[in-house]
């Protein structure tokens, strides 16, 4: 029986509330360095898939090493989009103000039939966890949105990031839970299909207008009875 449904969070629960590349830009352009939004949204969607996950033995934990992997999408976005050496005084500041704009629960939007799902598997006895590639921001993020769940397990948590199944097996812990009594959905087959399989938990994809987590829901209260 189907006792919990794990989630990821951005693409899944939650989304930016505007275009990365425009934040950048503007902020960017805060700081006395304009820069094309085209060329950002580019090198943003090459850095934050192309560096590789943040180095956690590194770092006293896995939130400092997070950090320290956001700070270099930025520096890598900023060098390729300018095309010059970043100024002195130029990219720490602009980054600390990245990282605080994306804490803050007004950056990000909840799609809409979020609200009504979460409060329909609690009516059904689920239990709810939030398995996500973030840092700890994320937990001020979803509270802010009046999101609340049994546990919120981030890669900063684990020290792992999806697909590594260590995330997932941290969940089931936190919750007392055998893989088998758990459904996950994601955005990402990589990310959250092959991390989830990997942990033995049965998960389903998330293909927005095709499939929302209404649909994730329908199924999962099939299988757990309601």
């Amino acid at each position: 029986m189907i006792q919990a449904l794990f989630l990821d969070a951005a693409g899944t629960l939650i989304e930016p509330a505007e275009p990365v590349a425009e934040v950048y830009a503007r902020t960017a352009a805060a700081f006395g360095q304009p820069v094309e939004p085209a060329l950002v949204k580019k090198w943003f969607r090459l850095a934050f898939g192309g560096i590789g996950d943040p180095e956690y033995a590194a770092y006293p934990d896995g939130d400092a090493a997070e950090r320290e992997w956001w700070g270099n999408v930025v520096l890598t976005v900023f060098n390729k989009s300018l095309g010059t050496p970043l100024p002195e005084g130029f990219f720490r500041p602009c980054f600390e103000a990245l990282f605080a704009h994306y804490a803050d629960p007004a950056a990000w939007r909840v799609f809409p039939e979020v609200p009504g799902v979460l409060a329909d598997a609690r009516a059904a006895g689920l239990r709810l966890a939030v398995v996500s590639n973030f840092d700890l921001r994320l937990r001020g993020i979803l509270a802010g949105h009046g999101l609340h769940f049994d546990e919120v397990i981030t890669s900063a948590d684990a020290c792992a990031r999806k697909p590594d199944f260590a995330i997932f097996r941290m969940a089931l812990d936190r919750l007392g839970l055998h893989p088998h009594e758990v459904l996950h959905a994601g955005d990402s087959p990589v990310a959250d299909m092959e991390g989830a399989g990997a942990a033995g938990i049965e998960a389903c994809l998330i293909e927005r207008p095709a499939s929302d987590l209404r649909t994730f829901l329908s199924g999962a209260l099939g299988r757990c009875g309601k």
